[in-house]
């Protein structure tokens, strides 16, 4: 009996059916591959799925960057205004103006 070949969106879409909460055996059985190739599968484009989401993250993450970045700039510029009020404050009480 010969090998079934099946294309990569046929993968896809029985994996799909795993994934969806199909039993392995029954998903298997119908297809006729062992239960072995459907999580060899299984764990090949879960790996691909991961690498199609890693521009997002890392765009993601840039953004974070980013925003951490402007909020320690925020946070100085707010220390160094508390620091000068406070030093005017003191000579102010003292009578040093």
């Amino acid at each position: 009996m010969p090998k079934p070949h099946f294309t990569r969106d046929q993968i896809e879409a029985i994996v799909s059916e795993l994934d969806a909460g199909q039993v392995a055996g029954e998903v298997s059985r119908r297809h006729g591959i062992s239960i072995s190739t459907l999580y060899r599968w299984r764990a090949k484009f879960a790996d691909v799925d991961k690498n199609a989401q890693q521009p997002d993250e890392k765009e993601r993450l840039h953004s974070l960057e980013d925003e951490h970045r402007r909020l320690k700039k925020q946070f100085a510029e707010l220390t160094l205004d508390y620091a000068t009020l406070r030093a005017a404050l003191i000579r102010d009480v003292r009578g040093d103006c």
